[in-house]
C-alpha cells in the first residue's frame, strides 16, 4: 500500500482528499446530530469506515476489480443509509464523483446508469422522497468526475509525452557521444596502422643500415632519424588528441556513468553493481557493452514502463556477463526489433550471446555473455619477434642479430604463430607487437604468461598508450616499448629484462603508474563478496531444485506460474555458468553456496 501511495501524483490525492472529506461528514453528522441517526452511536461510522477503506485495498490488491467494488459498495451502502439516515443521502455524491473520476470508456455506461440513476432512484423511493432531485445531483457529480478524468489523462499523455522527449533526447546525445568516440578510435587506429607503420618501419630500416653507411654518411643518417622521429612525435600529439578520456575508464566505471546520466534524464532508478573480480576488457567490447546497456535501459522503459531497473555486471573466469532486469510490464513473446537485432549482432561480432526472458506483469531479463578477452601488456638472449608488418620484424631480426648475446630464433606474423614458435622455440624474451590481424598481441601475451610463465614478453606498439600500458604490466608483462625507440636502449632494455628487471619507455612512465594506481583503486571498490550475485529468490529456487523438486511443484510452493520458474532457472543456470539443474545442483553443494 505505501509503495503505490509513494507513486501518487496530485490528482490522486485530490480524490484521496475528497473520499476522507465524506468520511469526516458521516462522522461528524454521527457524532453532532445523532438525533438523525435511527441506528446506535458508531454503529454507521463503522460501516462507513469499512465503504471507505475496502475499495482502498481492493484498488491495491486487485485493480481490475476496484471500480465494481466500489460501485456495489457505495450503492449498498447509501440504500442503507436512505433508511436509518435520510439527511444523509446528499452526501451520496461526493462518492458518485469518485466513480465518475474512476470510470473509463469501457465502463462509464454501467457505472454512470448505476450511480446516476438507479441507486439514487432507490434511495429516494426508500426516503420517501421524489427522486428527480437526488438523480439531477448524481448524474451532475458524475459528469464532473468524468470531466476530472478526461484532465487527469490529458494529464498523464503529456507526462508520458514529456518522459518519452527525454528518454528519446537522452538516448540520441548518447548515440552521437559513442559514435564520436568510436570515429575517433577509428582515426586513430587509422594513424596507427598507415603512417605510424610507414614512419617506424622507415626508422627502424634506416637504423638497420647504419653498420653498413661509411662514416662520411653517418651525420646524413642521424638527420634522416631525427626527421623521420620529429614526424613520428607530431603524429603521437594528434593520437593522444583524438583519444577520448573515457576510452582511459575501466568498463564497470562507463557502464555506471551511463547509468547515473540515465537515472538523472528519466528519474527511473537504476541499481549497479559489480560481481567478480574486475578485469579491464578491450575497448571493442567496451564499446559493445555500452551500446547493449544503453539499448536495454531504453527498452526497458520506454516499451515495458519499468521504474526500477538493476544492472548487474560479472567478471567470470572465462566470460563476461551484463544482465539487465527490470520491473516493467513484460511481455508474452520477444519481438526481436531493430534494438533488439542490433544488441545481438554487435554481440556476434565477439562471439557473444544475448537471451531475453520476459512473461507478462514480471518484468523482463536481458542477458548479454561474452567471452572474456582482456586488454593489455645471459649465454645469448633468445629473441621471437613478433609483429604483422613484415619490414619491421626483418629489420629487427637484422640489427639484433648483428649484435652479441643476442639470437632471434624466429619471426611470426600474428598471435597463433607466435603460440606456435613459443612451442617449438620457447624463446627467452618475446618482443610482440600489440595490433595485428588475427589473433592480437594482447590476447597471445596472455595465453603465453597462462602456460609458460616464465617467459618474458616484451609488449611492443607504434604509440604509447597508458592504460594498455598499465594492463600489460599488471598482468606480468616484462617491458613496454615503443617500436621507435633506438637500437641501443632496446638492446640495454633486453639484457635488463633477460637479468629479471622491468622496462618501461621513459616517456609515457609517469602516466602508467598514475594509471596503475587508478585501476587498482578502482578495481578495490568491487569486493566479490558474492562470486555469482545469486538473489534471494534465486537461491532459494536453488535450494528446491536441490530437494529434487520439478518446476511444476517449485512453482506450486511459490505461488508462481510455471513459465517464471523457468524464467528464474534460466537465469540461474546463467550465472552459475551451468547448462541444466543437476550441473547447478552440483555446482551449489561443490561450492557450498546453499
Amino acid at each position: 500500500m505505501l509503495s503505490m501511495i509513494k507513486k501518487w501524483f496530485w490528482y490522486n490525492w485530490v480524490v484521496f482528499a475528497l473520499r476522507t472529506i465524506w468520511l469526516g461528514i458521516i462522522v461528524i453528522a454521527d457524532i453532532m446530530y445523532p438525533a438523525m441517526i435511527a441506528v446506535p452511536f458508531g454503529v454507521i461510522i463503522l460501516i462507513a469506515f469499512l465503504v471507505y477503506a475496502i475499495p482502498l485495498i481492493v484498488q491495491y490488491r486487485k485493480e481490475n476489480w476496484y471500480l465494481a467494488v466500489e460501485v456495489v459498495m457505495t450503492g449498498f451502502f447509501y440504500l442503507y443509509v436512505a433508511y436509518v439516515a435520510p439527511q444523509l443521502i446528499w452526501s451520496f455524491v461526493l462518492l458518485v464523483m469518485i466513480i465518475g473520476v474512476a470510470s473509463s470508456r469501457r465502463t462509464y455506461m454501467w457505472t454512470g446508469i448505476s450511480s446516476g440513476i438507479i441507486f439514487p432512484a432507490l434511495n429516494g423511493l426508500i426516503a420517501n422522497h421524489p427522486p428527480y432531485e437526488f438523480m439531477f445531483s448524481c448524474s451532475f457529480g458524475f459528469a464532473m468526475g468524468m470531466a476530472f478524468s478526461i484532465l487527469i489523462e490529458s494529464h498523464k499523455q503529456a507526462r508520458i509525452i514529456q518522459e518519452q522527449k527525454q528518454l528519446l533526447e537522452q538516448h540520441i546525445k548518447q548515440i552521437e557521444e559513442l559514435t564520436l568516440i568510436e570515429e575517433r578510435n577509428r582515426l586513430s587506429h587509422e594513424l596507427h596502422d598507415t603512417i605510424g607503420h610507414s614512419l617506424t618501419s622507415l626508422l627502424v630500416g634506416v637504423e638497420s643500415l647504419r653498420s653498413s653507411v661509411p662514416d662520411s654518411q653517418i651525420e646524413r643518417v642521424d638527420t634522416l632519424v631525427s626527421i623521420a622521429q620529429g614526424s613520428l612525435n607530431d603524429i603521437r600529439k594528434h593520437f593522444n588528441q583524438l583519444s577520448d578520456a573515457r576510452l582511459n575508464k575501466s568498463l564497470s566505471e562507463a557502464l555506471l556513468e551511463l547509468t547515473e546520466e540515465f537515472m538523472k534524464s528519466t528519474g527511473v532508478t537504476v541499481n549497479f553493481r559489480v560481481i567478480g573480480s574486475e578485469t579491464l576488457v578491450m575497448q571493442k567490447m567496451s564499446f559493445c557493452l555500452h551500446r547493449c546497456l544503453q539499448e536495454s535501459l531504453t527498452n526497458a522503459v520506454r516499451h515495458g514502463q519499468a521504474s526500477v531497473i538493476s544492472v548487474d555486471l560479472y567478471f567470470e573466469s572465462q566470460q563476461l556477463r551484463l544482465q539487465i532486469e527490470d520491473n516493467g510490464n513484460g511481455t508474452e513473446s520477444i519481438q526481436f526489433g531493430l534494438g533488439l537485432k542490433g544488441i545481438k549482432e554487435r554481440l556476434e561480432q565477439h562471439q557473444g550471446m544475448l537471451s531475453v526472458h520476459s512473461q507478462p506483469g514480471q518484468g523482463t531479463v536481458v542477458i548479454c555473455n561474452v567471452p572474456l578477452q582482456v586488454e593489455p601488456g645471459l649465454g645469448s638472449i633468445r629473441l621471437l619477434i613478433v609483429d604483422d608488418q613484415v619490414m619491421i620484424a626483418d629489420s629487427l631480426q637484422q640489427i639484433l642479430s648483428q649484435q652479441d648475446n643476442f639470437i632471434v630464433v624466429g619471426t611470426a606474423s600474428d598471435g597463433q604463430e607466435a603460440l606456435e614458435q613459443c612451442e617449438r622455440h620457447q624463446p627467452d624474451i618475446v618482443l610482440m607487437d600489440v595490433h595485428m590481424q588475427g589473433m592480437n598481441g594482447l590476447e597471445a601475451f596472455l595465453q603465453m604468461k597462462q602456460h609458460w610463465p616464465n617467459m618474458k614478453v616484451v609488449v611492443m606498439t607504434t604509440f604509447e598508450d597508458s592504460v594498455q600500458a598499465a594492463t600489460a604490466l599488471e598482468h606480468g608483462a616484462e617491458g613496454y616499448m615503443l617500436k621507435s625507440t633506438r637500437p641501443k636502449e632496446m638492446m640495454e632494455a633486453m639484457k635488463l629484462i633477460y637479468s629479471g628487471g622491468t622496462w618501461l619507455d621513459q616517456s609515457i612512465a609517469t602516466r602508467v603508474f598514475e594509471e596503475m594506481k587508478r585501476q587498482r583503486e578502482q578495481l578495490e571498490k568491487y569486493s566479490p563478496n558474492d562470486p555469482y550475485g545469486l538473489t534471494k529468490r534465486e537461491r532459494e529456487i536453488l535450494q528446491l531444485l536441490s530437494d529434487g523438486l520439478r518446476y511444476k511443484s517449485i512453482a506450486t510452493k511459490l505461488y508462481l506460474s510455471e513459465g517464471t520458474i523457468r524464467n528464474y532457472c534460466s537465469t540461474l543456470y546463467s550465472k552459475l555458468g551451468v547448462s541444466n539443474r543437476e550441473e547447478a545442483i552440483e555446482l551449489a553443494r561443490t561450492e557450498s553456496i546453499l
